[in-house]
């Protein structure tokens, strides 16, 4: 995928999105209202409005990314059998991002290369591959490389890990480790991600012909009480679902052929 195509692909993506089809909704009302359809503008306002409240509420969030969550459950690391390579996607550690920012940066998925380790621990296999390249949008170094200083100093010996440092989304993680994996003449794999990612992942790599175990992390999701403030909108609820709901194109456009 060129960058071009990257980048428009990232900005139709973000269209789609809770806020961007708010914004769609709230500009077609006011061109409808303009236009004397002041009915159907006041109707589209109200759905806009309505729309964007409830990706804004706790219990909506909890709900969507539980759905999600909830198709590959937790395993302790002993549970899983061994595998040709522990293959972790990226996503939770920001690479170097120049002199002015000479740090990894780990996000909410780092839990990612936590549970890799343990599963390294636990002698499910002797080599861990990190899949994460550089994201063309933003200013920041290779994802995998900052993923190899977490686990070098989570104690994983430096000659136990491979790094994949061109993919620059789950698409481009598979058709890169498959690459891997075929030249290292392994197939099963123990597949690392966070299971809100883990859904659209399997589906992504289960046409590669390697034998895909699924060991998710970053389990996001608790049990709440019931309570009025849940359905109040609130930042960091949007924020939740905008990722379930960018999970849930993806998992679409992968059964609708675009992948």
């Amino acid at each position: 995928m060129s960058d071009f195509f990257y980048t428009l692909y990232k900005g139709i993506s973000q269209l789609v999105m809770p806020v961007g089809i708010t914004i769609i909704g709230l500009i077609l009302a006011g061109l409808l209202i303009a236009l004397k359809k002041r009915k159907a503008g006041l109707i589209c306002l109200v759905t806009a409005v309505v729309w964007l409240w409830m990706w804004s509420t706790p219990v909506w969030s909890d709900f969507v990314r539980s759905k999600l969550e909830s198709a590959y459950p937790y395993r302790s690391p002993g549970a899983y059998p061994r595998a040709d390579a522990i293959v972790v996607l990226g996503g939770g550690i920001r690479g170097f991002a120049g002199p002015d920012f000479p740090h990894i940066d780990l996000n909410r998925a780092a839990d990612r290369e936590f549970f890799a380790a343990q599963l390294f621990r636990a002698h499910k296999s002797a080599r861990i591959i990190l899949s994460g390249g550089a994201d063309p949008l933003h200013r920041t170094g290779v994802a995998a490389s900052g993923m190899k200083i977490f686990l070098i100093n989570l104690g994983i010996p430096s000659a136990n890990i491979l790094l994949e440092t061109r993919s620059r989304n789950t698409a481009e993680n598979r058709d890169e480790v498959s690459k891997m994996m075929q030249e290292l003449k392994g197939r099963k794999i123990l597949l690392v991600t966070s299971a809100l990612h883990m859904k659209r992942s399997v589906l992504l790599f289960s046409n590669t012909g390697l034998l895909i175990i699924p060991a998710p992390s970053d389990f996001e999701v608790v049990p709440a009480p019931a309570s009025i403030y849940r359905l109040l909108p609130d930042a960091e609820a949007l924020e939740n679902s905008s990722r379930a709901c960018r999970e849930i194109i993806g998992i679409s456009l992968y059964h609708l052929g675009f992948y």
